[in-house]
């Protein structure tokens, strides 16, 4: 392209397209250069970013220009070019570029010229200063540019600002979007933006001022924001394009996130500036001039690595794996690294910059800028994304309590804890939460919703991945079952233990998983009434499985049976209650309610020869090495439900007293005991008590209330003191002469779940202990003058003709009735 001579600063005009920030900038005619006044500072910021990756992120800096009357301030009173060392005035853009580019290399790395006079804020208006940068303009080679800035930071403000400008950014901060979502949308220019054409600018367009995202625009409804400047039927961009648009913006955000993570700045009041084309038909024809220049490319490096990932047409926009050019996908031109060379430039599709450093600074020591994060964070969470994920790869995340995502598996496949993806289904997942998609041949999955964090987990190869131990393991316990079935003997009876935090439940329910895809259906035993499996905490219970999982539950597990229909086939589950955190709190109870769980479990082998031939896989609670009373439980577990095979996970001082105990024991069928260390997932993680607080709470409002896509409606009951038998655990003084206590009704009930017993008010405290469990009610209020009480019970009848326990596990934390 020629380039084009400014001849004269007549020939500039200001720039119509800036949405926020201050007056003052200026254009070229053809639009391809941004003339922005600016500060000392800024012009440093650009200087050390220069010839990193760091400027890949921002604007293109062609030099600087320094403004002639700098007594008047006013860009139009400038000269139009940039002054060489020898004095003389550049104005032809290649002139400028090539001096511009030595003057930068020499600029001064970091901190103010001596002489520079503070920065002035101008509340919008023209800043103080002589100084100006050259950038290529953000809106060049667009039919019709649709601009949007969003300002970033939770702070706007630096060290050195006033106590006057500290204290009206910070009011604004806790008025506006940025005090949660560390992002405001500082204003945006969209084509045909609206069916009024009184509302329109003469060119068409629609302004949304600097109001829009300070009054109308909330945590609640910023969807809509983003909304107004991408889905315009108007200008013709319908759903698809609209679509192809977000998930283009999503994929360059991610990569400024990677890149602000990676580097340690400081920075106050900067912005994301998005472009992208307005014109629908223009969007469209550039999209796919875009897929068949992405063809072009691919087919040139699939022609040097035969594993490249296929390009992706879905969504009618061209998205490559990350290792594509970032350049061809957005039509920035070509690719000059692969050799490949287009001889029409691609027309824009979409772009996003960070933008003004006024306030920015590299902060050697300091680690990355978490305030500015925090907007680009909750924007990329905020979007519908696209995740790709290579072979054996994992996409991690986080979901804060009452949160929800929705994940559709796009192509290939992918499962969670074992359970497959339904291809194009969406999966709607509930905080609080802490999952992982795997796929073992490569997929990309769409996700619509804001995470609390996430991450993508690649391995060099698939057996670098620890859940490939996993699989192998199913293979071994799939050929034993398969014998088993052969011979009508008892499958495998596996245990999995180890410590805190090493993924044993999401190991138990990925086996369980990959059995019953098998058609096999293996008895699940929860050992940790910490957690709870198709019961609440404090429970001990066991489950035939041979349906599908459901990955949605609260509990990872599945449903138990309900008065309406399910999504996923309902668990029958037999259930004791223990009522305490910890199974060493009180081993001879815990052991002797195990033990009658295990009778269950064994009468149920006898009973079903599938059920048999399938085995047993037992989630066993945390033991750490060196626990003697742990250890001995885990033996007494091993005893009773005769397990032959042992999986110690991630815990290699366990395993060496785990094998030394069982060296020559053989179980009740004579068959010797293995022991298994493998190793645990990097991604599992230590969950904070509030975390656990929370995904108990949601396993109890899910028992009573049900979840999104089944809604129960409990009964409220008011019932008389006298009309319930309930007993409570004893304290820890008492354990060694009270099984139970009887027990009044009083205010310190309140907010628990008590367990209904499978027994009578008349039996012995003994029989009642060791009963199993027909279900829980809640006590929502205690009336003691009255002596009324107020149950939430999942089904009505009479609560009095069954007792029930009051535990000391799960802890009231939670008013179910508000």
């Amino acid at each position: 392209m020629k380039p084009t001579r400014i001849r004269g600063y007549g020939e500039l005009h200001p720039c119509k397209y800036t949405v926020a920030g201050h007056a003052g900038p200026m254009c070229d005619p053809d639009g391809e250069i941004f003339i922005k006044p600016c500060t000392q500072a800024e012009i440093n910021f650009y200087a050390k970013t220069r010839g990193t990756t760091f400027a890949n992120i921002m604007p293109t800096c062609m030099g600087t220009l320094l403004l002639s009357t700098p007594s008047d301030l006013k860009i139009d009173d400038a000269v139009t070019g940039v002054i060489t060392d020898a004095g003389a005035i550049q104005t032809a853009k290649e002139q400028i570029e090539a001096v511009i580019a030595e003057q930068v290399l020499r600029a001064p790395a970091e901190g103010p010229t001596p002489n520079e006079p503070p920065y002035v804020p101008s509340n919008g208006g023209e800043i103080e200063t002589d100084l100006a940068l050259v950038l290529e303009n953000a809106t060049k080679g667009f039919v019709k540019a649709n601009i949007l800035d969003v300002k970033l930071g939770q702070r706007l403000y630096a060290d050195d600002a006033t106590a006057e400008k500290q204290l009206r950014f910070q009011e604004l901060t806790k008025k506006t979007t940025h005090q949660n979502l560390g992002f405001r949308i500082a204003g945006m220019r969209v084509y045909r933006g609206s069916d009024d054409r009184g509302i329109l600018q003469e060119d068409s367009y629609r302004v949304y001022a600097r109001d829009y995202g300070r009054c109308d625009m909330k945590d609640d409804n910023i969807h809509d924001g983003f909304r107004s400047f991408v889905h315009n039927e108007a200008a013709g961009i319908d759903e698809e394009l609209a679509k192809a648009v977000y998930q283009g913006f999503a994929q360059v955000v991610k990569t400024i996130q990677e890149t602000l993570e990676a580097h340690e700045t400081v920075m106050y009041s900067s912005s994301l500036l998005f472009v992208f084309e307005g014109d629908g038909k223009a969007l469209r024809a550039a999209i796919e001039r875009n897929n068949e220049m992405v063809t072009a490319i691919e087919t040139a490096v699939e022609a040097k690595e035969a594993n490249r990932t296929t390009q992706r047409t879905d969504s009618g926009i061209a998205m490559g794996d990350d290792e594509l050019t970032e350049a061809a996908v957005l039509g920035d031109g070509h690719d000059e690294d692969e050799g490949i060379d287009l001889d029409i430039e691609a027309p824009r599709v979409l772009s996003v910059k960070l933008i003004d450093f006024a306030h920015a600074r590299f902060n050697k020591g300091g680690g990355c800028d978490e305030n500015l994060l925090m907007g680009v964070r909750s924007h990329v969470e905020s979007s519908t994304r696209i995740v790709a994920l290579r072979k054996a790869g994992e996409w991690r995340f986080h979901l804060a309590p009452g949160t929800t995502i929705s994940v559709k598996l796009v192509s290939g496949t992918a499962e969670k804890d074992g359970v497959e993806l339904a291809p194009r289904s969406a999966y709607k997942f509930a905080g609080p939460l802490r999952g992982k998609l795997l796929t073992w041949h490569g997929c990309e999955l769409e996700v619509d919703g804001r995470t609390d964090s996430d991450s993508i987990a690649a391995f060099p190869a698939p057996t670098n991945n620890p859940a490939a131990s996993y699989v192998n393991l199913h293979g071994r316990l799939a050929a034993l079952r398969a014998t088993a079935a052969a011979s009508t003997r008892e499958g495998p009876r596996v245990l999995v233990a180890g410590g805190r935090a090493t993924g044993k439940t999401t190991l138990v329910r990925t086996l369980a998983s990959y059995a019953t895809r098998q058609g096999r259906q293996p008895l699940v035993v929860n050992a940790d009434p910490g957690e709870g499996a198709l019961s609440l905490a404090g429970t001990l219970s066991a489950g035939v499985f041979a349906t599908v999982m459901d990955p949605l539950a609260a509990d990872g597990w599945g449903g138990t049976p309900t008065s309406g229909p399910s999504a996923v086939p309902v668990k029958l589950p037999l259930v004791y209650y223990y009522g305490r955190e910890s199974a060493e709190a009180d081993p001879d109870v815990y052991k002797r309610l195990f033990g009658r769980l295990a009778d269950g479990v064994s009468a149920r082998l006898s009973e079903d020869p599938d059920v048999k031939a399938s085995g047993v896989l037992v989630d066993s609670m945390g033991v750490e090495a060196g626990s003697a009373r742990g250890l001995d439980l885990l033996a007494h577990m091993v005893d009773e439900l005769s397990v032959n095979i042992v999986i110690v996970l991630g815990t290699s001082g366990l395993n060496g007293e785990i094998a030394s105990r069982f060296a020559t024991e053989k179980t009740s069928l004579g068959e010797p005991i293995q022991v298994i260390t493998l190793d645990k997932s990097d991604g599992v993680v230590d969950r904070e008590e509030s975390f656990t607080e929370h995904c108990r709470e949601a396993v109890i409002k899910e028992y009573f209330f049900g979840d999104v896509r089944r809604t129960l409606s409990p009964q409220i009951q008011q019932v008389d003191f006298d009309s319930l038998v309930i007993y409570r655990l004893p304290d820890y003084s008492d354990y060694e002469t009270e099984t139970l206590v009887r027990e009044e009704v009083c205010s310190s009930m309140e907010h628990w779940t008590l367990a209904v017993m499978h027994a009578s008010v008349r039996d012995s405290p003994e029989t009642i202990r060791t009963a199993s469990v027909m279900g829980f009610v809640y006590v929502a209020d205690v009336d003691e003058q009255k002596r009324k009480v107020k149950m939430l019970a999942p089904v009505s009848g009479r609560l009095g003709d069954r007792p029930l326990v009051w535990g000391r596990w799960p802890e009231p934390f939670i008013n179910l009735l508000g």
